[in-house]
């Protein structure tokens, strides 16, 4: 396959992802507005969706006795966060996704291995995903530990230091972006006064963002090379979602962005230092993107199946 044919199918599979969103949101959404509407009528007994997603595992597994090959057309490194359920948020069958889950989605040297075995014995794979997630308990642990470090005490101390070490230079890059001082790490600006809270939210965007650029320097060394990409799923919308790298603007897109450059992880934390001084919480009607523009249709609308399909 030459390197245009590689780059179109890679580029259908991350559409294929971001569509799979879409469909879960759009799910989600219509089971909560049938559920209203039944507890309206007074009606309490149980409401499935009528876009009810149906795996059929023998057709993706194999029926009993059988052993199947590995077909998984995209690698996802996500967080181990028990709310991020990784087939359910691209609509993905089993046998579709190559699943490695660590807490912080930290692209450790096992993580790697795991890659670079994916990348170079399965040939349907083509697409790395990094997912991190809105309220990741890991950043959380490492942040505080960031604000008012204190000394490991037990074993689990040491063994939860490791994780939060992976994760604190993105820490750094999102403290200097929040604090707007670049020297304010060596102490010219106390960490206690950073806001916790917009301190953990703009760690969560850069640490993804982080871990995608070193996972595409490790796949660009082996002897197959696929795009990566990252994106931080909301727990709140569902939706998944990226900082717009090309306006700079503080805006942030609907799916899945390109792993970026290591000079551009310090526009990723200022980008997320803008929005949040707007808006404290990931309100999905309010993102722009770039097929929209500005439009008095909500973006969340126009953006699910429904409306999609109605178009067709």
């Amino acid at each position: 396959m030459d390197s245009t044919s590689l780059s179109n199918t890679c580029q259908c599979v991350k559409e294929s992802l971001n569509h799979g969103n879409m469909e879960f949101v759009e799910t989600l959404r219509c089971e909560q507005q049938l559920l209203e509407e039944a507890l309206g009528r007074g009606d309490t007994s149980a409401i499935t969706s009528p876009e009810e997603y149906k795996q059929s595992y023998i057709e993706q597994l194999g029926a009993l006795g059988e052993i199947p090959p590995q077909t998984p057309r995209a690698a996802v490194l996500a967080c181990s966060d028990a709310r991020v359920p990784v087939l359910d948020i691209f609509n993905q069958r089993p046998n579709e996704v190559y699943e490695i889950q660590l807490a912080g989605n930290v692209a450790s040297a096992e993580c790697l291995g795991s890659l670079a075995h994916a990348v170079e014995n399965l040939p349907t794979l083509e697409g790395v995903v990094v997912l991190g997630h809105t309220g990741c308990d890991a950043v959380t642990v490492a942040v505080d530990q960031f604000l008012s470090p204190r000394p490991e005490i037990t074993a689990a101390d040491s063994s939860i230091r490791s994780l939060v070490n992976s994760i604190m230079p993105s820490i750094e890059i999102a403290a200097s972006a929040l604090g707007k001082k670049t020297r304010f790490l060596s102490g010219s600006v106390p960490r206690f006064t950073l806001d916790r809270n917009k301190l953990i939210k703009t760690v969560v965007f850069v640490n993804a963002a982080a871990m995608a650029w070193k996972i595409q320097e490790f796949v660009n060394r082996l002897q197959r090379v696929v795009p990566v990409w990252y994106g931080i799923y909301d727990l709140a919308s569902c939706r998944i979602l990226h900082v717009d790298l090309e306006r700079r603007d503080g805006s942030l897109l609907f799916g899945l962005g390109n792993a970026p450059g290591v000079i551009d992880l310090d526009d990723v934390a200022s980008s997320m230092a803008q929005y949040l001084s707007k808006m404290d919480n990931f309100d999905a009607a309010r993102f722009s993107t770039k097929s929209l523009g500005p439009q008095e249709k909500s973006t969340w609308d126009t953006l699910s199946m429904r409306e999609r399909t109605a178009k067709t």
